[in-house]
């Protein structure tokens, strides 16, 4: 009988997750990391044995072992728990365990996934039917990210990164996007990543609910089609009449395959508000306003709701609810502000994302300051190209040096200094700072900024740290006026 369970990686944001469940649910639960934050201290706060470093002598006294795809094969606590026999589990195992055993709810997709798994964990929560979440990054405000709940949903975040969603069996699967992206995990073939996103519609279980964005449901048609005869088949989108909306949706509201599809109209965008009219068919539901920024959330929000009304939640009950959602954290979150500048920090590392982001940014009718840090040589070789014209929306753009976790190494000609020179020939190199040391941003940056700038920090890495040093030099200085 499992009683303690070693988490090796605890801090990570979809570890932390397992683990609060996990302590919630009544296990015993140590874990280790490299280093000490915020998301360890709470963990130990909640009841976990926290170990900062690895060593072989953290696993005694443990049932089960699970680990992150950070963490490698020759790391001592992992070589421990084969020598002593003990269970390992991937950190996606575990979920699973969880996930599959009730009516889970898994999102997946290139971008999107968190807040989507945010947006859907609020209205459920606050509507009464307290699930169990389990979402890859923590929430804004008190929007809650991960909860044992008792009620017969679990909401969780299904990663397609490492292909680890095809453990999961959900009742309802939702799909938000497909995208050339780690590819390095799919033998640097789209096609292995699109057949695995086809795996993953094929483990929906027999009369459960597939809710797909019509751009995800132009490149997965033909399976779709074929899971259309044993589930329900949601698409969203914009309104199907515009480009962004995209054939694909009007597609989908002239063949029958599709049991349902919702759209937005009627869209008004307003600094970090929005609202829009909700459409499911041709019936104009209402009105729902949000206040998180950017057309994106939009369709995020498209996406929560279908879900949510496929449960049985009323569509007035569910916009009420939605409103009160803050975002997810990293999600073009503020930061702070001084001297008439304002700073908001962005997970963006994505083309489509910083794209996206950007346009968003627009929005609040500022001057938009954008410093990006790319993630992962891989990454950054791969996307170059596309890179280099995503900051056609930013005033001016400051490029710093890549970040690379561990395994990660150089590659030869990839560089963040080549990155901000294909970024120059697209929108002029007088919009262009490269700035290698992130530590040296924020004062580098301050003789460009005046009154009245937006500035944003996006990147998978530690970038958040530059918009936490500009938010307290633009405090302490004075900043240049229009």
């Amino acid at each position: 009988m499992v009683q303690q369970i070693h988490m090796i990686g605890i801090g990570g944001a979809g570890m932390s997750a397992i683990a609060t469940v996990l302590l919630e649910m009544g296990y015993k639960v140590s874990g280790s990391d490299l280093k000490d934050s915020d998301v360890v201290s709470s963990l130990q706060r909640a009841g976990a044995d926290v170990r900062i470093g690895h060593a072989a002598c953290h696993v005694k006294g443990a049932d089960m072992v699970v680990f992150s795809s950070a963490i490698p094969e020759y790391n001592p606590e992992m070589q421990e728990a084969k020598r002593l026999g003990i269970p390992i589990l991937h950190r996606s195992e575990m979920l699973g365990r969880i996930l599959n055993q009730h009516d889970g709810i898994a999102v997946a997709g290139a971008h999107g996934k968190t807040t989507i798994t945010g947006m859907i964990a609020h209205i459920l929560s606050r509507l009464g039917l307290d699930p169990t979440v389990l979402a890859g990054g923590e929430m804004q405000n008190q929007c809650v990210h991960a909860c044992w709940g008792r009620g017969r949903y679990v909401v969780a975040e299904a990663d397609e990164s490492d292909g680890s969603f095809l453990r999961y069996y959900p009742y309802i699967a939702v799909i938000t996007s497909v995208e050339a992206d780690h590819l390095e995990n799919y033998g640097g073939r789209t096609g292995h990543l699109v057949a695995s996103y086809e795996a993953f519609l094929a483990n929906i279980k027999d009369d459960g609910t597939l809710v797909i964005s019509g751009q995800a449901y132009g490149i997965l048609k033909h399976s779709v089609d074929m899971a259309a005869e044993r589930l329900s088949v949601i698409v969203y989108g914009l309104n199907p009449r515009t480009e962004s909306g995209g054939s694909s949706m009007e597609a989908c509201s002239a063949e029958t395959h599709c049991s349902q599809y919702y759209w937005a109209d009627d869209i008004c965008l307003s600094g970090a508000t929005s609202r829009f009219s909700v459409y499911h068919h041709d019936q104009l539901l209402g009105r729902a306003r949000l206040v998180v920024p950017g057309i994106y959330n939009v369709e995020n929000a498209l996406a929560a709701i279908a879900v949510a009304r496929q449960v049985g939640l009323e569509f007035e009950q569910v916009v009420g609810a939605i409103e009160g959602f803050h975002g997810a954290h990293r999600r073009f979150e503020w930061v702070g502000a001084g001297d008439g500048v304002v700073v908001y920090d962005d997970y963006a590392h994505h083309p489509t994302e910083l794209k996206k982001t950007l346009q968003a940014a627009r929005e609040f009718g500022r001057r938009v300051i954008a410093i990006f840090q790319p993630q992962r040589y891989s990454r950054t070789q791969l996307l170059m190209e596309e890179f280099g014209r995503s900051f056609q929306d930013a005033d001016l753009v400051v490029v710093t040096d890549i970040y690379a976790p561990p395994p990660e190494q150089p590659l030869p000609g990839v560089s963040a200094e080549r990155l901000a020179n294909l970024v120059a020939e697209h929108i002029g190199h007088e919009r262009v700072l490269y700035v290698g040391d992130k530590d040296l941003v924020a004062d580098t940056l301050l003789p460009y900024l005046r009154k009245n700038d937006l500035v944003i920090t996006m990147g998978a890495g530690d970038v958040w740290q530059v918009a936490q040093a500009l938010v307290k030099r633009v405090q302490q200085k004075d900043v240049q006026s229009v």
